[in-house]
């Protein structure tokens, strides 16, 4: 457990920082401003899952204010500025500001974007600028190239990939007896990832897809899909699409049949989902983060601790707003960020810094407990994250409920 790294993010406790001021009759010498770039959905479509992450961000910045910034191992402080931006959901966008950011901002790490879409499209940003990313967003193809299949070099991301989500949601179909499965799904960067990576499981798991439906994140009608949904005789329906259309799609289908299985991905593990859907939210089921439903983790999960902590913290700085896993993946970005600037020397270039939380986040980001899971980073895992980061949900009254595979 990183309890240094817990001890920073409660505004309450004493930073590192201070401790090493304590010891030193006189204060540490001042650096440069260490610049984080951020970047998040923060309105637009998305902005149920973007919004969370910006209002994590500010967070962050201002304990890390009241902490007095980040000393690094030759002793020297530096203040943390977080510069954010909000891409309002539209992928050119978040591109300028990535562009802006680095090219602009100078800033050392980005922590970049809430969709999968805009974050592949402001990858060769990265790349080519070497700057460090780390994505919020669960896409595979953020962080692994899909014609070498090695990581790319500069970037990252917090969240479990649909990969990890799949194999949840094809195990407990396969578990309730069902042989044939209908896929509805966003046609963007997010919705098709979904679609690739939940066919591939299910295949292994012996199921069939025997229809699958796309559709825009605008769209608001769905009877297309629905009729070839029911022709196609199928035993349940997987959603791969985030609120606000995840719910409206859920809706549907629950409208047209209401007891047909429907299982959806992670990307809805927010309270915007259920508001949404209402009652058809009731009975659905899929893979979530441990923040949803932290009442019901034993005292010995490594997360525990952290999760706990977000969840007062983000609770007093929102004034109550619900809590979600999104705003757990900009937590997760931000404070790996801030890990890998306390480990470098003063004076270095900005191509020096950029390279050196590069190669921090990739060699030294081991059973990391974040709001995400236990991150193991390495040059072949930019993701670090397994399976077991998940625990699988079901919606009931309206709340998240622990749903483990013993009651399936």
């Amino acid at each position: 457990m990183n309890t240094r790294r817990i001890s920073l993010i409660a505004v309450t406790s004493v930073l590192v920082a201070g401790l090493l001021v304590t010891a030193c009759s006189c204060p540490p010498k001042e650096g440069s401003v260490y610049k984080i770039g951020f970047n998040s959905s923060a309105t637009g479509p998305s902005a149920s899952l973007g919004l969370p992450e910006a209002r994590t961000a500010e967070m962050i910045q201002e304990q890390i204010n009241e902490a007095g910034g980040v000393v690094g191992p030759d002793g020297v402080r530096h203040s943390v500025e977080i510069v954010i931006y909000d891409d309002e959901s539209v992928a050119d966008t978040a591109v300028s500001n990535v562009t802006r950011l680095i090219l602009e901002d100078e800033v050392i790490v980005v922590v970049s974007t809430t969709a999968s879409g805009s974050t592949i499209a402001h990858i060769p940003v990265c790349q080519e600028n070497e700057t460090p990313c780390i994505s919020m967003a669960s896409a595979k193809p953020i962080t692994t190239d899909p014609e070498s299949g090695r990581e790319y070099e500069w970037m990252f991301k917090t969240p479990q990939t649909n990969g990890h989500a799949g194999e949840w949601q094809a195990a407990y179909l396969g578990a309730i007896g069902v042989s044939s499965v209908c896929i509805l799904y966003t046609d963007d960067g997010y919705g098709k990832d979904c679609l690739a990576n939940f066919k591939a499981t299910a295949q292994a798991a012996g199921l069939q897809v025997v229809y699958e439906g796309a559709y825009a994140a605008s769209d608001t009608e769905f009877s297309a899909q629905i009729a070839q949904v029911q022709a196609s005789g199928c035993q349940a329906v997987e959603i791969g699409s985030t609120p606000p259309v995840a719910s409206l799609a859920a809706s549907a289908v629950r409208t047209a049949m209401p007891d047909m299985p429907i299982t959806l991905g992670h990307g809805v593990c927010n309270q915007a989902y259920i508001e949404t859907a209402g009652e058809a939210a009731n009975g659905t089921v899929f893979p979530c983060g441990k923040v949803t439903v932290i009442d019901q983790l034993g005292d010995d999960d490594p997360q525990k601790p952290v999760l706990q902590q977000y969840i007062d913290d983000y609770t007093a700085f929102t004034g109550g707003e619900p809590i979600s896993t999104f705003g757990g993946h900009a937590w997760d970005g931000v404070w790996m960020a801030i890990d890998a600037l306390e480990s470098l020397e003063d004076g270095l270039s900005l191509e020096e810094q950029r390279a050196g939380v590069r190669d921090y986040l990739e060699n030294t980001i081991k059973d990391w407990p974040g709001i995400s899971g236990v991150f193991t980073f390495s040059a072949a895992d930019h993701n670090g994250l397994t399976k077991d980061s998940l625990l699988f949900v079901k919606v009931e009254n309206g709340k998240w409920v622990a749903f483990p595979e013993s009651e399936w």
